[in-house]
This record gives structure tokens, C-alpha cells and sequence, in this order.
């Protein structure tokens, strides 16, 4: 069985090598532990799934470089609700779809540099 572990905002600051430019991403991230105990991090940049910060895999918003240095500023970490607790909550009667109909869609964050960390030229 597939279980959620932890669930994470994770912010990196990037520099790139090439022209200096720098600029900082906050990453959703959830730790899921599979059937043989493996642990497996699912980040998400705006909502949209992507490759970890670390992996390499990030290129410079202004020049397009690879050579992006990644550096970890800080963690928030989301815990997740329980049940059992006595914190507010609303029983939820309408479908996923139905709920995001019904609102419109949060633009994205910027960095500072007007680009997502992780994007393409």
C-alpha cells in the first residue's frame, strides 16, 4: 500500500554560472513510501509536476544555461489533517472536477528574475 509520509513546502535559491543571474522557487513537495517501504519525493512547481531542483535539470531563465548552481533556503512542512483532531474543518460534498470548476485558476509565482525556475527556453 502506497502511504503519504510528509508533505513539504521546499524553497531553493538558483545562480547561474554563466551570467549571474539569481532567483528563488518554492516547490510543493510529498514524500510517498511504496508496498516494500522505498521512499519516492513528488515535487510540483506551480502546480505542475516537475523534475527535483537538485536533479540537474534546471536551466537559466535570462541566458538558457545549464550550469545553474541549487541551493536549499528553507523548508515548511504542511501536516497533514487528522481526523482525530479538533481543528476546523467542512465536509466536502462536491467532486474534484466539480471543485475546480468552480474557481478560477491562481496564476503561477514569479521569481524574481520573471521566469519559473525550471524552464525552458
Amino acid at each position: 500500500m502506497t502511504m503519504l509520509v510528509d508533505v513539504a513546502v521546499e524553497r531553493y535559491r538558483f545562480v547561474c554560472g554563466r551570467c549571474g543571474q539569481t532567483w528563488t522557487a518554492d516547490y510543493d513537495v510529498q514524500y510517498v513510501t511504496d508496498d516494500v517501504g522505498a521512499t519516492f519525493a513528488f515535487y510540483r512547481l506551480d502546480g505542475v509536476p516537475v523534475p527535483p531542483p537538485t536533479g540537474g535539470e534546471v536551466t537559466c531563465p535570462n541566458c538558457g544555461a545549464m550550469g545553474v548552481a541549487v541551493i536549499p533556503e528553507g523548508r515548511r512542512d504542511s501536516p497533514p489533517a487528522r481526523l482525530d483532531s479538533d481543528e476546523p474543518r467542512e465536509r466536502v460534498t462536491t467532486t474534484a472536477e466539480q471543485r475546480r470548476a468552480s474557481v478560477p485558476h491562481l496564476p503561477g509565482l514569479v521569481g524574481e528574475s520573471g521566469g519559473r525556475a525550471g524552464d525552458r527556453p
